[in-house]
């Protein structure tokens, strides 16, 4: 039996990050194990995450919750859900960042809210499109953005500027997006020689593999805390990165962005005909207009990201207006009360 933490009203237990942990909540295991990306890596860990599966109903039957809250990972919470649902009627399930029916496969809804009480959303398009469908929810908008960066300083080359490359968090995409941010870091360097210092922000977990991966002649340097992440990503002349939950970071922290993505072609030719959005990047999907360039699959190549990124190296005021443009969109799911939001509707359950 996994121990819970007491807070004195309430007794949790998680599968979660060290953030988490750090708060003194005991870990059913980390939520790191269960995290793969695409179809393909998703067979290669199936029986994997079908033992993690197991093993959280298991634990769940025993520990018999009031209220399961769940945060994203539709294909692992979901699969747990339907499970205890069944099983223990009485407990409420809320979850956090709804399945984006509105990409595609809209009648999804019709699945998940038979286990599912209450859904959280992240944008308030969402709201009217699932209480179509009778799914009780409530916009909240996102906790990311509800306070503000309070930056601490640190040790910076003044001869130098900034551009923050980022290649994922997985180690699936580091091994993919790495050999093309070298690539194009030697493109920089021999078109602007000696001007560039490239930041990396990774975890602690994946520094090595990062290291391992550039040459001892690039100038680089990795930040692996909070604090060093949005102080380096602030004083970046511009950032490239995977799409995924750090381009939220780099407009946080304003700076002007490009965003890359491809995957194998198997998982593109197999996901995109069902796709009904246009973008990748979520602020070009809410504004229906790419706002933040965007370079998929055939265009995520060297020679493509290398054009545009002079265009931006260039060109302060095209950097200005991509920043300017992008923070219009995310003021529209800024709220200053979200985290409060989803406690109150996770409490009203009890």
């Amino acid at each position: 039996m996994i121990p819970y933490f007491n807070s004195k009203n309430f007794y949790i237990t998680a599968i979660g990050s060290n953030h988490i942990k750090k708060k003194g909540v005991k870990l059913l295991f980390n939520s790191k194990e269960i995290s793969v990306m695409g179809f393909v890596d998703v067979l290669k860990k199936v029986f994997f995450l079908k033992k993690k599966i197991n093993l959280t109903i298991s634990y769940l039957l025993k520990f018999k919750p009031d209220v399961i809250f769940s945060i994203d990972s539709p294909d692992f919470s979901f699969r747990v859900h339907s499970v205890i649902k069944k099983k223990l009627p009485q407990t409420k399930i809320v979850h956090f960042v709804a399945p984006t029916i509105w990409v595609w496969r809209e009648r999804r809804v019709l699945v998940f809210r038979e286990f599912l009480d209450h859904l959280l959303l992240l944008f308030p398009f969402e709201a009217p499109l699932f209480s179509k469908w009778k799914m009780k929810n409530t916009y909240v908008g996102h906790p990311f953005f509800e306070k503000k960066i309070i930056y601490k300083k640190f040790p910076i080359n003044l001869e130098k500027k900034i551009i923050t490359l980022c290649p994922g968090s997985r180690t699936s995409e580091i091994k993919t997006f790495m050999p093309i941010f070298i690539e194009l870091i030697k493109e920089i360097n021999f078109r602007y020689p000696d001007i560039f210092l490239f930041h990396f922000p990774i975890s602690f977990e994946h520094a090595k593999t990062i290291k391992n991966f550039l040459p001892s002649k690039i100038s680089f340097f990795i930040s692996s805390t909070e604090d060093k992440k949005n102080f380096y990503i602030k004083k970046s002349i511009l950032s490239v990165a995977k799409s995924g939950t750090i381009s939220l970071d780099i407009c946080k922290n304003k700076s002007p962005l490009i965003t890359i993505f491809k995957t194998s072609w198997f998982n593109y030719f197999l996901i995109k005909p069902f796709v009904k959005v246009k973008f990748a990047n979520i602020v070009n999907i809410i504004a229906n207009k790419e706002l933040i360039p965007e370079l998929i699959q055939s265009d995520c190549n060297v020679s493509s990201i290398f054009k545009k990124v002079s265009l931006f190296i260039e060109n302060k005021e095209l950097r200005n207006l991509n920043v300017s443009n992008y923070q219009k969109i995310i003021k529209k799911i800024t709220k200053n009360n979200s985290s409060k939001l989803i406690a109150q509707t996770v409490k009203g359950y009890l």
